[in-house]
């Protein structure tokens, strides 16, 4: 692990290079005061200023497709749920990690779904003691059984030679020739007592050590598993992987899922359409539940063109321009409308955008959280805010959602000095209908 605490999987994923542009934008602006107070060269106090505003304008805000609608639903209230926050602290074992995706195994049940991982090697009380980097396992993914009426976890991980290891693994069959290759587990769903879960296909590289941009992972693609046996311990279960190869230089295929009707829909990533204040504009494909219960093949993806369903990816339409490269499409119960929770590249608030279709059109967003650890300074860092998702599951009334984000102090020295910040946090939000 070196001395990275983690990968963060939002932050790393958005390309923070790419926003240079508007933060030379800010500089300039500095620069263009100090000319204006002590230059006379008015060629260049212009040029300076008009730069720095075209730089401002490309800092990233939520923004809406060409043909949203207006929100449906207003904000009502948005409070943090203590009690599913908390369920995720008291493990002997599990100490923290980022991710957080839920899927409802059945009525009583959720399986959540995380990313990277802190396990202690050794079982603490209460799992109350200061992480040390002998006495950590750290570990690509993970998973925890939730009682939907208890709360009560029950985590799991794989092991390999006695020690913590990822509880989902690319097969050769998925993952090719590279070795060292492993998943970053996203969204999923239960279909015909099999549980299908989207994995983000990971591969490590080296930094230059001079650019802290130049990340130390690729995003390379993206892999459907399904689990045969979803009733078993997650430890326990046999699982075989697609690659959605489709477009994989283009696009890629399962921010998101969405089970509804006879299809099955993927939230896209469209690559081949980022801009320098977006780098996940979002798109959606399908597939028939049939075609995918029979063997999915990739070739059978449909692609929404704006227009139509058709089979070319690079005709793939954007729904939203400020796509997250992790982030969830749900039904709103008791309401004809889907509801897409996600937070956009670089934000603190988690957002939320509605249609009555997977397609769309898809409303302009709303703002419903904003997440109040980003304003935490650890050791001097400040700490991230990622990776929001809804969890209709949990939810106990008509028109509310309830959503989890994640929180990352940093690298290890932070992660000692406030292990806390590195686990998921739940918060309700209640909506009501806007006036017309």
């Amino acid at each position: 692990m070196k001395n990275k605490l983690l990968s963060l999987s939002e932050i790393a994923l958005v390309g923070i290079a790419q926003y240079r542009i508007a933060l030379a934008g800010i500089v300039l602006v500095g620069i263009a005061l100090v000319g204006i107070a002590q230059s006379r060269i008015v060629l260049v106090r212009i040029s300076l200023v008009w730069i720095a505003l075209v730089g401002l304008a490309l800092i990233p805000n939520p923004v809406q497709a060409e043909n949203a609608i207006s929100a449906p639903f207003n904000l009502v209230a948005a409070s943090e749920d203590l009690e599913l926050s908390n369920a995720f602290h008291p493990d002997a074992r599990f100490a923290g990690a980022d991710g957080a995706c839920s899927i409802p195994l059945d009525e009583k049940s959720t399986v959540w779904l995380f990313g990277d991982t802190f396990v202690r090697k050794y079982a603490s009380p209460k799992g109350q003691h200061i992480p040390t980097k002998e006495g950590m396992a750290f570990i690509n993914n993970s998973a925890a059984v939730q009682n939907i009426d208890s709360k009560t976890m029950m985590y799991s991980w794989r092991k390999n030679a006695g020690e913590p290891a990822a509880l989902l693994i690319p097969v050769p069959a998925s993952s090719g020739s590279n070795s060292a290759a492993y998943y970053w587990p996203g969204d999923g769903f239960v279909l015909d007592e099999k549980l299908f879960i989207l994995n983000k296909v990971i591969v490590p590289k080296k930094s230059d050590g001079k650019n802290p941009n130049n990340l130390n992972f690729d995003w390379v693609a993206d892999d459907l598993s399904c689990v045969r046996n979803a009733g078993a311990e997650p430890s326990q279960w046999k699982y075989s992987s697609t690659r959605l190869q489709a477009g994989s230089t283009q696009i890629h295929i399962g921010t998101a899922s969405l089970l509804k009707d006879d299809y099955v829909y993927f939230y896209t990533s469209i690559k081949s359409k980022v801009t320098p204040t977006h780098p996940h504009p979002t798109g959606v494909a399908r597939v028939p539940v049939k075609v995918l219960l029979e063997g999915l093949r990739p070739e059978k993806f449909e692609f929404w063109n704006g227009d139509a369903w058709g089979h070319d990816y690079s005709k793939s339409a954007i729904l939203f321009a400020d796509g997250a490269s992790e982030m969830t499409v749900t039904e709103l119960d008791g309401e004809p409308y889907l509801v897409a929770t996600y937070m956009p590249p670089l934000s603190s608030q988690i957002c939320m955008r509605f249609s009555k279709r997977p397609e769309g059109p898809w409303s302009e967003p709303i703002k419903v959280f904003e997440c109040p650890e980003a304003r935490i300074k650890v050791l001097g860092r400040p700490c991230s805010v990622y990776s929001a998702k809804a969890h209709p599951e949990f939810a106990k009334a008509k028109d509310e959602v309830v959503v989890s984000y994640c929180s990352n102090p940093g690298d290890f020295a932070q992660f000692q000095a406030r292990p806390d910040l590195y686990y998921p946090h739940i918060v309700r939000i209640r909506l009501d209908h806007v006036s017309r």
